[in-house]
């Protein structure tokens, strides 16, 4: 489907959906619980123009930069060390499973008494997911790369640094990639989660705040704020990841993007 044609149908759905919502919110169920699109564009305006929702966008938005700067150099050394040496991952790889397996949830409230309410517990939180994601995908992609390649490099006499970087690593890329690109998402959720448990700014911490006040508007809105927010990164994100791996060889007659 060619890109304007797809950008139509997905239009139509978003129309299709608020006017639903609009024209059932009311005469089938209470608006105070869900609101109205029309009233929560109301709040929106409003929060944009006394520079509230830019603030705590802001901040959110800061938090999830710099946790996931942080997490993806983490899990990349942490993946290439582990990639190379089998002994130091059989070692490590359960402890790290059994880190990936709690809850984001469980470790907010650590996180907020060990770093505090302010910037430093949400960037942490935003690290660790990153980190993980990236680290499984890089990891996995690493000791799956083709042993085919490497062998003609080494018959070639490649050495070990020659081997990585040649053959290794570009093969591995599409995985490097993939963790990289929905690892982004996941450091905002982190961000946010963190947010929920104790801030005094950002989108978790609007949202709870509304929440709290039963202004369903500003729930609404902070919730669609996040909505579109991922949106637009996964956007950004696919055409990125398209342009990198313009190399790979085309499959089924698709054109990369």
């Amino acid at each position: 489907m060619k890109g304007a044609r797809l950008i139509f149908w997905r239009l139509l759905v978003v129309i299709i959906i608020l006017g639903t919502w609009q024209g059932l919110s009311g005469p089938v169920f209470s608006s105070f619980w869900v609101s109205r699109p029309s009233t929560i564009v109301i709040w929106l305006r409003n929060a944009i123009l006394n520079g509230t929702l830019g603030s705590d966008l802001l901040i959110t938005a800061k938090e999830t930069v710099y946790g996931y700067l942080v997490g993806a150099a983490g899990g990349l050394m942490l993946a290439f060390v582990l990639a190379q040496s089998e002994r130091a991952a059989l070692v490590l790889r359960p402890f790290i499973l059994a880190i990936y397996g709690i809850p984001r949830i469980a470790l907010a409230p650590l996180f907020v008494l060990w770093f505090g309410i302010a910037l430093t517990s949400k960037v942490m939180m935003a690290a660790l997911v990153t980190l993980l994601l990236v680290f499984f995908n890089t990891y996995e992609g690493i000791r799956s790369a083709n042993p085919e390649l490497r062998n003609v490099a080494l018959v070639m006499d490649a050495n070990r640094w020659q081997l990585f970087w040649n053959v290794t690593l570009p093969d591995a890329s599409p995985w490097i990639l993939a963790g990289l690109r929905i690892s982004i998402p996941q450091a905002l959720v982190g961000a946010v989660v963190a947010e929920f448990i104790a801030s005094t700014g950002g989108l978790g911490y609007l949202i709870m705040d509304t929440t709290s006040t039963l202004d369903s508007a500003g729930t609404m809105a902070g919730i669609i704020i996040l909505m579109l927010v991922v949106l637009l990164l996964g956007t950004i994100l696919d055409r990125i990841e398209g342009r990198l791996l313009r190399w790979r060889p085309q499959q089924n007659g698709t054109r990369k993007r």
